[in-house]
């Protein structure tokens, strides 16, 4: 894969992590829930850096249970996401252009 050492050096970061097996299935698109989760990583340092999560959800569809809740309001916290009127809606797409504003967000580039 063209994406090979990309993809080595972001495991090897503990920001993203394949799936239970075994696989990183690098052409499936990601949701938004995921990509709060590889950006709270990155930014956190690792799973073990990011906190737990207030006690009340910020989105309610995002709720204190969801498996990226804690990933979802640290990026919150850090003003990397907003979500909508409606909530967060962790599994819709996220498209380039979003993913460019994240990341920009996340970085301190704009």
């Amino acid at each position: 894969s063209w994406a090979f050492r990309y993809v080595e050096y972001v495991v090897d970061q503990g920001v993203v992590q394949g799936y239970e097996d075994g696989t990183y299935r690098p052409g499936e698109s990601v949701t938004r829930d995921q990509m709060a989760v590889f950006i709270a990583r990155a930014l956190a340092g690792g799973d073990s850096h990011v906190p737990s999560g207030p006690e009340m959800s910020s989105f309610p569809d995002v709720p204190t249970t969801h498996w990226a809740y804690a990933y979802v309001e640290y990026c919150k916290r850090q003003s990397v996401v907003r979500g909508y009127w409606d909530g967060y809606h962790p599994g819709e797409i996220v498209k380039r252009d979003q993913m460019a504003v994240f990341m920009s967000r996340a970085f301190d580039r704009y």
